[in-house]
């Protein structure tokens, strides 16, 4: 009976024991393993706290710490990973870094839009993506140099208008095992290369235009002052041709002006209510004088039932006027002018069409352009300033409409402006970018 009774109270000991064994040293331990693996997993442990054991308790408390630090360090690397993309993603520039081996690190979007770059595209050589030779030396010597280098290169791209691009260089040290690199700028100065071209082109024309008057001006007040009592029918001849000449170097100041007003920031249009058969109407009754000196027949072909559309009316009879004196001009004596309007789904189109000389195929894309003269010596000798179709492009576009031209050498020429029926632009200011844009 005693051997029995000693038996189970030993083994009530040693379940005791490892019990408390187990608590003591087994389940501290595996709940440590647990944690520490849910750390590593970036999970949220269930308990930082072990109780069977102080030293284990004292890791677990170690342990809550670390993972505190690690959420903070990781939500710090997270704010400035957005912040960094943010900032790279507003920039209006491409950039670039690239490493020691002048393999893409790291990328913006404008980059990526630029060179049709896709997501996986890091980790290549930039040559790849821009099989540049001068770029890519120059690379290799500013990396090589340690000194920031800048270059300009056209891009060209099959079915794309190319590029013209400036791009700055700058290196960098690397630290520990990185070898350095160097971040890359690719500035888009296409449209402010275009417009310098056409601001050189403006004033070489403008002075061009002037040149002319002014010497004949010139040529004539010298004519006079050396030679004061002229016949009085050479005076009269030389007296007619300065007032000629004066008359169009009018235009010409008349019409610079106006596309400057046009084209300034604050340009802004005064929309009314037009009716267009009455508006066409009553500019064909203010021509018919212009008509008849030529003995023009001159037409309107203006539905009554047409919308009435929101326009500027004084920037509309500019058109209008413009369009008919083109037409005037380039008519044969005995001719046909035709006015129309039409609807055409949202918008209206109005032609002026002419059975003049025409304008030769290669020359109609150009017509639009500023000074563009398809016949210049016909032009100047008409008195034309080259700007009056540039005027009404400009007047179009401020309507938020367009401009059309079709032509026929020797047959005669159709200019159109289409223009939408109610105009978004209505009773606002309308800013241009730039004065003389891309045309």
């Amino acid at each position: 009976m005693v051997p029995l009774i000693f038996g189970s109270v030993a083994a009530i000991v040693l379940g005791l024991v490892s019990v408390a064994f187990w608590k003591r040293w087994v389940e501290p331990w595996r709940e440590l393993e647990e944690l520490v693996a849910d750390i590593i997993s970036r999970k949220a442990p269930r308990k930082f706290l072990m109780t069977g054991n102080r030293r284990a308790n004292a890791l677990g408390l170690s342990l809550e710490k670390f993972a505190d630090r690690q959420r903070a360090l990781e939500r710090d690397a997270s704010e400035g990973n957005i912040s960094l993309q943010t900032i790279l993603g507003a920039l209006p520039d491409g950039l670039a870094i690239v490493d020691e081996r002048r393999r893409l690190r790291l990328v913006n979007a404008e980059f990526r839009r630029v060179f049709g770059v896709s997501e996986a595209a890091e980790d290549i050589a930039l040559f790849e993506i821009l099989p540049d030779a001068m770029i890519d030396r120059a690379l290799a010597a500013a990396l090589q140099e340690g000194e920031a280098r800048s270059e300009s290169f056209r891009l060209a791209r099959g079915g794309v208008p190319a590029l013209e691009m400036d791009v700055s260089m700058v290196p960098y040290s690397g630290s520990g095992q990185s070898g350095g690199g160097a971040v890359i700028l690719f500035r888009d100065v296409t449209e402010r290369q275009q417009v310098e071209a056409m601001r050189r082109d403006f004033v070489a024309n403008v002075s061009h235009e002037l040149r002319t008057p002014l010497s004949i001006f010139r040529g004539y007040l010298e004519t006079l002052l050396d030679d004061p009592p002229q016949p009085p029918a050479e005076l009269i001849r030389i007296l007619e041709v300065m007032d000629r000449h004066a008359e169009r170097l009018t235009l010409l100041v008349e019409d610079i002006l106006s596309l400057a007003k046009l084209e300034s920031p604050g340009a802004r249009l005064e929309f009314s209510e037009l009716h267009l058969p009455d508006f066409l109407g009553g500019i064909l009754r203010d021509w018919e004088r212009r008509f008849g000196a030529k003995l023009l027949q001159a037409s309107l072909d203006a539905p009554e039932d047409l919308p009435v559309i929101s326009a500027d009316e004084n920037r509309l009879q500019e058109v209008i006027y413009n369009l008919l004196d083109n037409a005037v001009k380039y008519s044969q004596p005995e001719g046909k002018v035709w006015l129309k309007a039409r609807r055409v789904d949202d918008n209206v189109r109005i032609s002026v069409s002419d059975e003049g000389v025409g304008i030769p195929a290669r020359d109609l894309p150009r017509v639009f352009e500023r000074f563009y003269r398809a016949d210049k010596a016909r032009s100047r000798q008409m008195g034309g300033t080259g700007l009056g179709l540039s005027i009404v492009k400009h007047i179009a576009q401020l309507h938020r409409g367009s401009v059309e031209a079709t032509s026929e050498p020797g047959k005669g020429t159709t200019i159109s402006v289409v223009l939408p029926i109610h105009s978004e632009a209505h009773d606002s200011a309308l800013s241009q970018p730039a004065l003389f844009p891309h045309e």
